[in-house]
């Protein structure tokens, strides 16, 4: 019986309407993360006023929904190894839909948080099971590219969310946002019709079968003769599970690093498009100017976000992560100097791009560093750990506001982090931080 490699298959594939239309629910998807998370930054000043929220309450209540994407990547992430990677996703999409939509009737602070928890639940889970999908199914000169285009989606949906706080809580109160929110359970339908499996997954549960019905869809060039078994790249004995492959083989530091990485630049993301508008509310800025530097600052993350991606592919994950990080702390700590109107705009603009540029790379990165068996559980664990940063960008930023510090000071505490992050990346191996899949050795020597 010929064996082939199934990874081969899908690296010389050509793009088609089978990558594109799984890059359109991947992005969709994707946008809802970046909406759900950032409106909270939008509504936070109503919510304040409106519950008399103290300082450390509106920041516990901007990280439950970081507790749950935590929680969400822990549970559900790494289960997408033994479950697969699409029910996962779909579960997700219906968790975290609902959950937003039902935000939208909350009544106090309590109710407000376990609706946000829930949200993060759902949106924990799903994040890295996107990326992890298409680590495994697009072509692999255009992989870096296609996770960057559809993690840029975050940046797009934290743009429409800014809008939306501009102009429709003025109008409908902070509850309208949610209403916006709910909409992706909509495309639940088509989504459970239309989005496939990862080859790699039913590869390993030995479903030959489907996954030779899959290949012919996404590789029509493959005509195989006579009887065939695919298969896809293994761990080595001495990995034993897939929580141990990330140890394993020199991992080690290379896994606690990005983790590292992942903290610091989610703290960065997720604090600042918390309390942004906030804190420069509090430096004498006008609300509503307040809530556009919160745009601006998104138009700046989907501009980083594409650039990250083109950068990564010509220099490799590891410098592109030390410029950006570089940038981020520079940036964010340069908003607190009161610069001139134009000089702020680029200077959020900036700190925007380098910090969601970072989100989009260190993802890549992790997905390269592990083994296909073990890579829902490697980005999953990356991110689940990386939402202590998450969950600390809120309470951070709650705490700075409640001391009542000098402006500046904000920011420099702020730009901290991006110091540490390129600590972590200096750290990272070279061989893992530009890793090579295996399967595509074989590719190259022919």
């Amino acid at each position: 019986m010929q064996r082939i490699n199934a990874v081969e298959i899908l690296d010389s594939a050509k793009l088609s309407r089978f990558h594109f239309l799984l890059v359109f629910w991947c992005s969709f998807i994707m946008l809802f993360d970046g909406y759900d998370l950032v409106i909270y930054g939008s509504v936070l000043p109503h919510l304040m006023t409106e519950w008399n929220l103290t300082p450390a309450e509106a920041g516990m209540l901007g990280s439950s929904s970081m507790l749950g994407m935590m929680f969400g990547a822990v549970i559900l992430g790494t289960s997408a190894d033994r479950l697969g990677r699409r029910p996962v996703i779909l579960f997700c999409v219906a968790l975290f839909s609902v959950a937003a939509f039902i935000n939208a009737f909350a009544y106090d602070a309590t109710t407000f948080g376990i609706c946000r928890f829930l949200t993060g639940v759902g949106l924990g889970g799903v994040v890295p099971n996107l990326v992890t999908i298409l680590k495994e199914m697009a072509p692999t000169q255009y992989r870096n590219r296609l996770i960057n285009l559809m993690l840029s989606f975050f940046a797009v949906g934290g743009l429409l969310s800014a809008l939306a706080g501009m102009y429709l809580i003025p109008l409908l109160g902070w509850h309208s946002p949610f209403y916006i929110a709910g909409l992706s359970l909509l495309s639940l339908p088509l989504l459970y019709k239309t989005l496939p499996e990862s080859v790699a997954y039913l590869v390993q549960r030995d479903r030959q079968e489907q996954v030779a019905k899959l290949l012919k869809r996404i590789n029509p060039a493959h005509q195989p003769t006579g009887p065939v078994r695919y298969q896809v790249e293994t761990v080595s004995n001495t990995a034993g599970t897939a929580m141990a492959s990330l140890f394993s083989d020199a991992r080690a530091v290379a896994t606690l690093m990005v983790w590292v990485a992942f903290g610091m630049c989610m703290l960065m993301v997720y604090g600042l498009n918390t309390w942004l508008p906030k804190l420069m509310n509090s430096g004498g800025y006008p609300l509503g100017s307040s809530i556009a530097f919160l745009l601006v600052m998104n138009i700046g993350a989907l501009i980083g976000q594409l650039a990250s991606g083109f950068i990564a592919d010509r220099w490799g994950c590891k410098p592109t992560l030390l410029l950006f990080f570089a940038l981020s702390a520079v940036s964010i700590s340069l908003l607190g100097v009161r610069p001139g109107p134009a000089t702020l705009y680029l200077i959020l603009l900036i700190a925007g791009g380098a910090t969601v540029g970072c989100l989009s790379v260190v993802h890549t990165l992790a997905a390269d560093i592990y083994p296909a068996v073990a890579r829902s559980t490697g980005v999953s664990m990356a991110a689940a750990v990386g939402r202590c940063g998450a969950v600390a960008g809120p309470l951070l930023g709650g705490y700075l506001f409640s001391l009542s510090l000098p402006f500046e000071q904000n920011f420099l505490l702020f730009g901290l982090p991006g110091v540490v992050a390129v600590i972590a990346v200096l750290m990272i191996a070279q061989r893992h931080a530009n890793r090579v899949p295996l399967d595509t050795h074989a590719k190259q020597g022919a």
